[in-house]
């Protein structure tokens, strides 16, 4: 079972480092290999928004006419069984890190093949071979926990990528808050470690169970790639 841990954190230390390293932790114990890519430390451009990537809906992977680290980042999602995704909340929203590799994964493992209403060439997961699992969390400086059902949108855009782009159930989501103003408290690292053994446990469970051909990998909300959508 392979889990990618995937996160926007600019910082090696820290909560949020704290936190992903504890849903590691939980999703090793529970017989997972997890492999982390720290956004920061890659080389990972803006999109450019040529579409090159949004006008292939045949490949797999679609071809980025930038040459940077997504190049080796893209397969290695294709492949895997789970996913971590973690970074600070910025202005209410998931960071720069995040949202830049956000958007290179849109079309590149979208294909602008789906409906929303009278909307035609919305992205649906191209990796739709079986569902995979994920797993949000996020940190924030001043904000409480208690105001994510306001202030949220780090979780959103992450469950979304997850939900809609890697084709991942969101087994489960940690949002710690007022972080800035006393710490990261002992409760949200004992529940980034069961996050990520509740992470290992689904994923393991889905590995038993695949889902039957012709509907493979669709989560509530997405379409079955040829069917009615």
């Amino acid at each position: 079972m392979k889990v990618l841990a995937i996160t926007g954190n600019p910082k090696r230390s820290g909560a949020l480092a704290t936190l992903t390293e504890e849903a590691v932790r939980g999703a090793e114990a529970g017989g997972a290999d997890v492999e982390t890519i720290r956004l920061a430390e890659k080389d990972i451009k803006p999109c450019r928004f040529c579409l090159r990537c949004r006008e292939d809906v045949d490949s797999r992977i679609a071809t980025c006419t930038q040459k940077d680290d997504m190049a080796e980042i893209l397969p290695k999602i294709a492949d895997a069984d789970a996913f971590i995704l973690a970074c600070p909340m910025s202005g209410g929203h998931a960071n720069a890190y995040m949202k830049i590799f956000e958007e290179r994964c849109c079309f590149t493992l979208g294909k602008a093949t789906r409906r929303i209403l009278w909307v035609k060439g919305c992205p649906e997961s191209r990796i739709a071979d079986r569902e995979r699992q994920a797993a949000v969390i996020t940190t924030t400086g001043v904000v409480p926990a208690w105001s994510r059902v306001l202030c949220n949108g780090s979780t959103r855009e992450m469950a979304s990528l997850a939900r809609g782009i890697f084709n991942a159930r969101v087994a489960g989501t940690l949002y710690a808050g007022l972080i800035n103003v006393r710490g990261l408290r002992e409760r949200d690292r004992l529940k980034a470690y069961e996050l990520g053994r509740s992470l290992a446990a689904a994923a393991c469970s889905a590995e038993s169970n695949p889902p039957r051909p012709g509907v493979a990998g669709t989560s509530p909300g997405q379409t079955i790639p040829g069917g009615s959508g």
